[in-house]
């Protein structure tokens, strides 16, 4: 006889141990503090804002503007580093300006790349601002922008991107001095794809 109550004692311990387990797991819910749903969150919202940032700065024509703040004779970005892109503080009145305003004091790094077609048709990018290699968790977000042969190159004056009296045909048609993009055949100089490829330092 207490042999049997000892193992009903076991079974309803073990019941109890079994009912306290099961209660535990399902009152433990995911939330946005979980690690890598956090994570994926701040994927997610650097994403929504380059996004933004992009399209603003597209309507807005500063995006093309900062693509046509060459030198032709140096064939690269006016002002930039011996690379031919920009490391650190960017231009001023430029889009990367806006892309640092935004970015520059969250602790997160960024990257942007035009994408173009080369002269043998194939696909091939430049890099416009450098701050290191991508983490696992960066995002990449793009638009693309069209440049026609009758825009004026920009130069800076004060807090703005200002066209000079040469145009893209003339950059293309001088000699000793050449453009990102090579001219494609119409009205339209190129077709180039904008990078932002942001992640968290």
């Amino acid at each position: 006889m207490r042999a049997q109550a000892h193992t009903l004692e076991g079974v309803a311990a073990a019941l109890l141990v079994v009912a306290t387990v099961a209660f535990t797991i399902q009152a433990t819910a995911v939330t946005p503090l979980t690690a890598s749903t956090a994570s994926q969150h701040i994927e997610t919202q650097h994403e929504r804002v380059a996004s933004g940032l992009l399209a603003t700065e597209r309507a807005n024509g500063n995006l093309s503007r900062t693509l046509r703040y060459w030198n032709g004779t140096g064939a690269s970005f006016t002002d930039a580093g011996d690379d031919g892109y920009y490391v650190g503080e960017p231009p001023g009145a430029s889009f990367l300006l806006a892309v640092e305003e935004t970015f520059g004091d969250r602790a997160v790094a960024y990257n942007v790349n035009v994408h173009y077609v080369g002269e043998a048709g194939e696909r091939r990018v430049r890099r416009l601002a450098y701050h290191g290699q991508p983490s696992a968790d960066a995002v990449a977000v793009t638009r693309l922008v069209t440049l026609y042969d009758d825009q004026p190159v920009t130069e800076r004056d004060g807090a703005a991107l200002v066209p000079t009296d040469e145009t893209l045909a003339d950059v293309d048609d001088a000699e000793g001095e050449r453009y990102l993009a090579p001219n494609a055949p119409g009205h339209a100089y190129a077709v180039v794809e904008v990078e932002v490829v942001v992640w968290r330092t």
